[in-house]
């Protein structure tokens, strides 16, 4: 045999492969839900990926390969020759599911048919949180805080109690959740007003509307998978705080959540209120001719802070001064008394 045909046989055996693989027909590698944008992780649209060519690139008549069965509607496009994007109206909700069908006659971009799997299901699961307020970013929360979860399908209460729990940092224990009664989310949130930022931000993730309908009858439908819930006991004052949405929160149907979601806050520090003024040194009694303040660890109420008053020995009563923007605040940091003040008292 000659050395040329050696190299041939060769060559032509380690294209064999490469030819099987070549061979082996067009399927669907990815099939994959997906969410994006305000839409809380929510399921928003579905992403089909396949393993070679489908249609020319850049055209706009090409045939969709497949199709949705939704409770929910959507729309499809070519994201590129291999990928086709349905993309749902809304969010989909919890406890629904929908199924993806690649059409009998769907051919790659060669003309050849598909091979492998055919149909694909999508299954919203059970109650997960989209949204929670207070955001884990919006400051200090207090030691009774009341918390708002909107899932994407609503959770039975007993399940909520069962699996859902906060831990503070340093104490090894669970501490369970108490579900507040129905109408306590729809009156908080009413109360906050549609202006109010984390309000606003919490109904836009959790998918909502804006605006909460005046209606008794049509809040409570919109509300109904906003659930109002507060750790069990007292959070200590400073500490780290988690709230976890359990993976075995179910809803109605017996759907579970599936995963533990966790959400970190801070408590705020124990409140206190300290006296301050300028002093010669440390040691020194306060300059009596220069203003003194009475300073707290939070913000106060405007008509709390406007009741504190200095009482002398001798019977004397000093209120505090405010300023313009003081006086059209709702809460105060420090409240300030104008000197000079009496010596050596």
């Amino acid at each position: 045999m000659s050395r040329i045909w050696v190299i041939a046989s060769l060559f032509i055996a380690a294209m064999l492969p490469l030819a099987a693989i070549g061979d082996a027909g067009t399927q669907v590698i990815m099939a994959t839900p997906g969410s994006g944008g305000a839409s809380g992780g929510a399921i928003n649209r579905y992403t089909i990926r396949f393993s070679a060519a489908m249609v020319p690139l850049g055209d706009p008549r090409a045939t969709p390969p497949a199709t949705m069965t939704c409770a929910v509607g959507s729309t499809g496009r070519w994201v590129d020759t291999q990928t086709y994007v349905f993309d749902f109206s809304s969010p989909l909700p919890g406890g629904i599911s929908c199924k993806v069908e690649l059409k009998d006659n769907a051919k790659d971009a060669r003309g050849n048919a598909l091979i492998g799997t055919a149909s694909f299901l999508i299954d919203t699961g059970g109650p997960s949180a989209r949204a929670v307020l207070p955001g884990e970013y919006e400051g200090d929360i207090e030691e009774d805080q009341v918390f708002f979860v909107a899932t994407n399908t609503p959770a039975t209460r007993a399940s909520i109690s069962s699996g859902g729990y906060c831990t503070v940092e340093g104490i090894g224990e669970k501490i369970a959740l108490d579900v507040l009664p129905d109408g306590v989310a729809s009156k908080l949130l009413m109360d906050l007003g549609e202006e109010h930022w984390d309000s606003r931000n919490f109904l836009e993730n959790a998918g909502l509307p804006r605006v909460i309908p005046a209606s008794p009858k049509e809040r409570a439908a919109v509300l109904a998978s906003v659930a109002a819930v507060k750790c069990r006991r007292p959070l200590p004052p400073g500490r780290d705080v988690a709230l976890v949405w359990g993976k075995d929160i179910a809803s109605s149907d017996g759907r579970l959540s599936g995963r533990d979601q966790r959400y970190d806050f801070s408590v705020r520090k124990a409140f206190t209120a300290r006296w301050a003024c300028r002093r010669v040194n440390p040691q020194a009694g306060c300059n009596p001719v220069e203003d003194a303040r009475v300073e707290f660890t939070s913000p106060v109420p405007v008509q709390f802070a406007k009741a504190i008053t200095l009482k002398f020995s001798d019977g004397t009563i000093l209120s505090p001064t405010f300023n313009a923007d003081d006086k059209g605040a709702s809460t105060l940091s420090d409240v300030t008394f104008k000197g000079p003040l009496p010596a050596a008292t």
